[in-house]
């Protein structure tokens, strides 16, 4: 065996050494381990390895991680274990999987492999770091705007939340399979990647950048105008007992103080299921469909439990074009090809929070206006999105760090013996 073999060997026994220190501290067991929510996201890194394609060696290094963990926390620690604890475990274990192969592959391999396992790790991170940010958010903002919301949805003449509530309520199988596939953000944020990175490898790094900003601008529009939820507003009257169209008309719009997650304006995962449908488009025939579904269920889910308003996923629209363009341009494009999708982004979705909280009443006005914006706010964003296809069709360069890599999954040294394809 050679020197360089046993500097790797002695690298890998150190990271996976690391790994498991790290996930027996009691705190982050407590907090990130058995956490649901963070058990998915550290379950789709897991995803990500096999899409990405693994050997047997690697595979092997996975369950020897996933056994030590379980042994090191459960048997020796004494934890409980729940079904969130064995998904974070096999994604810890991954996460050591996918520095295994940096350490042990070469040249293009290599630099496939940190591709591979840089954003995995930053996925599971933004989502770490999400729950801090939204606590920040409620501290900072005691009073929210969701008269100002429920407002707007009223004049629309229908009030979509507690239409999709009801149904909810009536077909409790079409509510459980909508949340499911709500709290799977991490899995098609993370799948979607993973695709960019073996079929279309021009769109990794702009994917990568657009569902990492994503985050962090949403919780700086969240500032502008928070808001919680007709759910958290009507609480047992959701989604049954709305207010009539006279009584929402007459409504005195005002801050309130109700305690809770800011998550609103705009639907944070409303655009995050935008862009993976945008980030999807040249994938295979059933990851387009997988993507599609996605987005159906996470946009009911959104409604039906009554967590945003109609206005939150209207406004995710120009949100998630926003958020396109900006990495589009933190990338390689140029200003030219992002100037109308980041204009029209960022002027639609500051335009509709400025009317929403200082002018509200303006969509009383006429039962047409609200619609009218709305359809105004897609046509336009439509406009922008075709015009930035448009000029990446007649677009040839492609990041420096990622076109001397192979492009395709059969022309990927690195996918193996176990793949998802």
């Amino acid at each position: 065996m050679r020197q360089s073999d046993y500097r790797r060997l002695l690298l890998g026994f150190t990271v996976a050494t690391l790994l498991i220190w790290v996930a027996s501290r009691k705190s982050f067991f407590a907090d990130t381990i058995s956490s649901p929510f963070l058990a998915i996201a550290f379950f789709s890194v897991f995803l990500i390895l096999v899409r990405t394609g693994t050997s047997w060696k690697q595979v092997s290094g996975v369950v020897g991680v996933f056994l030590a963990l379980a042994a090191f926390d459960l048997r020796i620690c004494g934890y409980v274990a729940t079904w969130p604890v064995w998904a974070s475990f096999l994604g810890i274990a991954s996460l050591a999987g996918l520095a295994f192969r940096v350490i042990w592959s070469k040249g293009e391999e290599q630099r496939l492999a940190a591709w591979t396992l840089g954003p995995a790790f930053l996925f599971v991170a933004s989502e770490w770091m999400a729950s801090y940010f939204l606590e920040w958010t409620e501290k900072a903002h005691p009073k929210v705007f969701d008269l100002y919301l429920y407002s707007f949805d009223a004049s629309m003449h229908v009030q979509f939340p507690f239409v999709v509530g009801r149904l909810f309520a009536r077909y409790p199988g079409f509510a459980v399979v909508s949340f499911f596939v709500y709290i799977g953000l991490p899995i098609a944020i993370g799948l979607t990647y993973a695709g960019c990175l073996m079929r279309d490898r021009r769109n990794a790094m702009p994917a990568l950048g657009g569902f990492l900003i994503a985050g962090p601008l949403g919780i700086l529009f969240y500032n502008l105008l928070p808001a919680l939820g007709p759910v958290h507003v009507f609480l047992r009257d959701f989604p049954w007992h709305p207010l009539t169209y006279d009584q929402a008309s007459r409504l005195f719009l005002e801050p309130i103080a109700i305690a809770g997650p800011r998550n609103a304006i705009p639907s944070l995962h409303a655009a995050w299921s935008f862009l993976v449908l945008w980030y999807a488009r040249n994938l295979s025939l059933a990851e387009k469909f997988l993507a599609g579904i996605f987005a159906f269920f996470t946009l009911c889910a959104t409604l039906g439990t009554g967590e945003h308003y109609f206005v939150d996923l209207i406004v995710a629209v120009p949100f998630s074009l926003l958020v396109i363009a900006i990495a589009e341009s933190i990338t390689f494009r140029g200003w030219c090809t992002i100037r109308f999708p980041l204009i029209a982004g960022l002027g639609l979705t500051v335009t509709w929070i400025a009317t929403l909280r200082f002018a509200p009443k303006i969509y009383w006005s006429s039962p047409g206006v609200a619609w009218i914006t709305c359809l105004a706010t897609l046509f336009i964003s439509f406009l922008a999105g075709k015009a930035l296809l448009d000029a990446r069709r007649s677009a040839t360069s492609v990041p420096d760090d990622l076109e001397a890599m192979p492009s395709s999954d059969s022309e990927c040294s690195v996918a193996a013996t176990v793949s998802t394809e």
